[in-house]
């Protein structure tokens, strides 16, 4: 912006919205990240989880809008259908962040999948990118923290996507990690607890 003002005959006006564009995008971003944390922090309790929810369709809308906005292949065709309960919104979020930091490190190639397995919904999420070095799988999940300069800020990401991802997890009774045995790229597990069929029936 300064330098358009400074510089009106070679401004480009389209080119500074965009630019203005991405930039206010990236701050409500961490802005609406850092207020979660926040509440989370201060003590709030997150919402009670009342609602059996059809995870197959948060995964489907996660896949729709990461088809719609990225330039990568992404295959969901080993999403089966899954019952859990909880709360849908907090659920996308988690999922939604999670297929975010996927598509940023990916170099063209994004998978999802969800099975029932043990008593456990199972989402796996894939990327063909550099992945994590050996023995830093669990850093990932802790705030504002990038392993590395291939899995950085200049990626878009804010360091707090995964940490926000585990709290929801946690908060429904389930479990997420990457896998320290994938390479190359990165493939991360949700695992979260299985609708009781008598409160699906319900």
């Amino acid at each position: 912006l300064e330098v358009d003002l400074a510089h009106p005959a070679g401004a480009d006006p389209a080119a500074t919205h965009r630019s203005v564009l991405d930039e206010t995008m990236r701050m409500q971003a961490l802005v609406d990240d850092l207020l979660v944390l926040a509440r989370r922090d201060a003590g709030v309790p997150p919402p009670g989880l009342v609602e059996v929810i059809d995870l197959d369709e948060v995964v489907a809308d996660q896949v729709r809008r990461l088809r719609a906005e990225a330039r990568l292949d992404v295959d969901a065709t080993g999403v089966g259908a899954a019952q859990v309960v909880g709360d849908r919104g907090r659920l996308g979020r988690a999922l939604g962040n999670v297929v975010d930091n996927a598509a940023r490190h990916a170099r063209s190639r994004v998978a999802v999948s969800l099975a029932e397995r043990d008593g456990d919904a199972v989402v796996t999420v894939t990327d063909d990118g550099p992945g994590i070095p050996a023995g830093r799988h669990d850093e990932v999940f802790e705030r504002f923290t990038r392993v590395d300069g291939a899995r950085s800020a200049q990626s878009g990401g804010t360091g707090l996507g995964l940490a926000i991802a585990r709290d929801i997890v946690a908060d429904h009774g389930g479990t997420i990690a990457f896998d320290p045995g994938h390479f190359p790229g990165a493939r991360l597990e949700i695992r979260l607890p299985l609708a009781d069929p008598a409160s699906v029936a319900s």
